[in-house]
């Protein structure tokens, strides 16, 4: 790389990092001043908190961002989403995947990074807190219980922690026997070439990279066995590093996803999809 480029990133990453938190503490200050005035964090949710976290990574991130649903899709059904991990910016990409209210899945500490802490507790964020294996699972199936009855979704990553080389990495069976557990669908969620605009071991961000954010169906989880949740995590690992891999769905999916890749003047063109997938900018 050379050094004009070089200086370049690192002065767009200084506007990128500085501008994206400085953004972040007026959409937590507004979040707040909702919250207080009565309002229901599900309907600020989509109102506010959402599009200033997707501003994050478009205008301040400069990626190229869009989404591409599965024709199966249920963008009413409250799921748990399950998203490759690959940098701080993940949970504002699923801002503009997820078409309606979430919370997120983190490590309980979190919650006191000032900003994105104070966020994720107004946004009803799950704390992970470091207990017992059947404890921790006990907590956090009631808590997305919990989600489910005031109409929310859960955004988790599975994989535990960020990539380090662009792969998506096993999938931890936790947040599964959390679905099963709340009788929640399952919906894979894969970012291709997120890593590209950032990633874990640098603070450099890329500008004007291609993010395709793949939404998979909801796959379901009630009933299952324990047996049967860690095939489907096996399952849905394999499904997800296929997306991040390729920018498609691998043909086991009930039916195929779009493959050609659909520009913002072209939204016209979706319906006419062979795949019938559902895509659009966000």
């Amino acid at each position: 790389m050379s050094l004009v480029r070089h200086a370049g990133l690192v002065l767009f990453s200084l506007w990128a990092w500085g501008g994206g938190f400085a953004w972040m503490f007026v959409g937590a200050s507004g979040t707040l001043l909702m919250l207080l005035v009565g309002l229901p964090y599900q309907r600020v949710h989509g109102w506010f908190t959402a599009p200033m976290f997707v501003h994050v990574v478009r205008y301040f991130a400069a990626a190229r961002v869009r989404v591409h649903y599965h024709p199966q899709f249920d963008p009413e059904c409250r799921s748990v989403f399950l998203q490759n991990h690959v940098n701080l910016l993940d949970g504002h990409l699923a801002s503009a995947a997820i078409p309606h209210a979430f919370s997120g899945l983190m490590n309980a500490w979190q919650f006191h990074i000032p900003i994105y802490g104070w966020l994720m507790r107004l946004s009803k964020g799950i704390g992970v807190r470091k207990t017992g294996r059947e404890r921790i699972i006990a907590e956090l199936s009631a808590a997305a219980r919990e989600r489910k009855r005031i109409g929310m979704s859960v955004l988790t990553f599975p994989e535990g922690h960020r990539t380090l080389d662009g792969k998506v990495h096993a999938f931890r069976r936790g947040v599964f026997l959390m679905a099963r557990n709340a009788e929640m669908p399952v919906v894979p969620i894969a970012a291709h070439g997120f890593y590209d605009v950032n990633h874990k071991g640098t603070l450099l961000m890329r500008p004007l990279r291609r993010v395709e954010v793949l939404v998979g169906p909801q796959f379901p989880t009630a009933g299952l066995s324990d047996a049967e949740v860690g095939e489907l995590a096996t399952r849905m690992q394999e499904m997800v590093a296929y997306a991040v891999e390729h920018g498609r769905w691998p043909e086991a999916l009930p039916s195929a996803v779009a493959t050609e890749r659909i520009d913002r003047d072209d939204a016209d063109r979706v319906a006419s999809l062979t795949s019938g997938a559902r895509s659009q900018p966000r």
